[in-house]
């Protein structure tokens, strides 16, 4: 059973070896030599005891993990997530529609639901839509209990951040409602024990009439011909009316209620719940689904613990279209608000695309494109002119896009190793 209370160090999961499969198949096929690499006085247990330190790990040993992670037999034959989710998903179909077998479990037609969502084939992909798959990919879900914070915190934030967003507004009632805001965040509503049913419907009550009093204004043809370039009227502030609009019913300030949200849609999640209560039932095609959700958790697994030894968020393309065999991505931030992300896709008729990207200075894109066949090269080079005004039309300015030879790991190093930061949020 998942529990929120289950670590004080949540994170630190991903890299256990009773929950992280990849990293138990590495260590059970470790040879004397491979360990010696990793500390010449360091034995096993002192090896992972480094590994679940806070404190930046020892470079040495995390590179020679890597490589062992790597070269695992085991998780070299893994194949590839999208597969292993058809697959899952054709499993289930059939176990549905079979009358000879019990209906599924519960956790299981969730399975079903989530596995359907995100091989459903699509030709445009929103920022939205590829933002929710990254995040509940099941690779992010230990980062997200560790940064688990109470909707009366996050409520309390958006109102603090919205008060902060209007204070140089010129619209009168604008500060009407900045006095509204204030008084509601000093009020005790936000000290009342956290599953006072009472104190949270009276909360989401004085919210609901801040999100209309908001709206109202937001909508006034007047005050927009008047100020238009009032605060009001910008993203940000349209961006925090969203995330206040969710508070407006009292059960969305349980905590419950978020934590359901929160693996309610995450692929590990649910894939972890759905092997328990297999487990526990006797389900005909019993064997074949704990097989097929083993295989999808270690490869889960395995993207977490390369994030961690990689100092990267590495995931793969959460997305399925025709064209697509497999794919992955992986992220690094850099000091100077520096970002690099690596696409590497194989398509099933042109073979690998990989794409480098480096975003600095906010907008600032430089990207690398490698291509094994050469008629997608000149495919793709004749439509550069559409790609960069797309860019351009986004905010983005492209200033070198390249087309590159075959990539030399010892050339195309993202930046200074000692810049690189790891971070498992991903902002699409």
């Amino acid at each position: 059973m998942i529990d929120i209370k289950a670590s004080s160090n949540k994170t630190l999961n991903i890299i256990l070896t009773n929950t992280n499969k990849a990293l138990r198949e590495v260590l059970k096929d470790i040879a004397p030599k491979d360990l010696a690499t990793l500390g010449k006085t360091k034995d096993l247990g002192s090896v992972l005891e480094s590994l679940l330190k806070n404190n930046p790990q020892d470079k040495t040993q995390n590179r020679a993990l890597l490589q062992l992670l790597k070269n695992s037999p085991t998780l070299k034959s893994l194949g590839n997530v999208t597969t292993s989710l058809k697959e899952l998903a054709q499993t289930l179909q059939r176990s549905a529609t079979n009358r000879q077998e019990e209906p599924l479990p519960p956790t299981l037609q969730k399975l079903q639901k989530v596995t359907a969502a995100t091989l459903t084939q699509t030709s445009i992909i929103t920022e939205k839509a590829l933002k929710n798959r990254l995040e509940n990919s099941g690779v992010f879900l230990e980062s997200k209990l560790k940064n688990f914070t109470t909707p009366k915190r996050d409520l309390q934030t958006q109102l603090q951040e919205l008060a902060k967003q209007l204070q140089s507004s010129k619209i009168p009632a604008i500060k009407t409602l900045l006095v509204d805001i204030k008084t509601v965040l000093a009020s005790e509503l936000f000290t009342t024990p956290k599953e006072n049913k009472a104190g949270l419907t009276q909360l989401s009550s004085k919210v609901t009439t801040i999100v209309e009093k908001l709206d109202k204004q937001m909508l006034s043809h007047f005050d927009k011909t008047q100020y238009p370039k009032d605060p009001l009227f910008t993203k940000e502030t349209k961006e925090i009316h969203r995330h206040l609009q969710h508070f407006s019913k009292a059960d969305k300030l349980l905590e419950s209620t978020k934590i359901q949200e929160l693996f309610n849609d995450d692929i590990k999640a649910v894939v972890k719940k759905s092997i328990e209560e297999l487990n526990s039932s006797t389900h005909l095609n019993k064997t074949e689904l704990l097989k097929q959700l083993d295989k999808l958790s270690l490869q889960i697994d395995y993207y977490q613990l390369l994030s961690h030894l990689s100092n990267a968020s590495a995931i793969y393309l959460p997305y399925s279209f025709d064209a697509l065999e497999d794919g992955n991505i992986t992220l690094k931030s850099a000091k100077d608000k520096k970002f690099f992300c690596d696409i590497e896709l194989h398509l099933k008729e042109y073979g690998f695309l990989k794409l480098r990207l480096g975003m600095f200075e906010k907008n600032q894109l430089n990207i690398n494109i490698e291509c094994e066949s050469n008629e997608l090269e000149t495919k793709m080079k004749s439509n550069i002119t559409q790609l960069k005004e797309k860019l351009f039309h986004a905010g983005i300015h492209p200033k070198d896009i390249r087309f590159i030879k075959s990539s030399n790991e010892n050339t195309t190093a993202y930046a200074n190793e000692e810049e690189l930061q790891l971070g498992f949020e991903v902002k699409a």
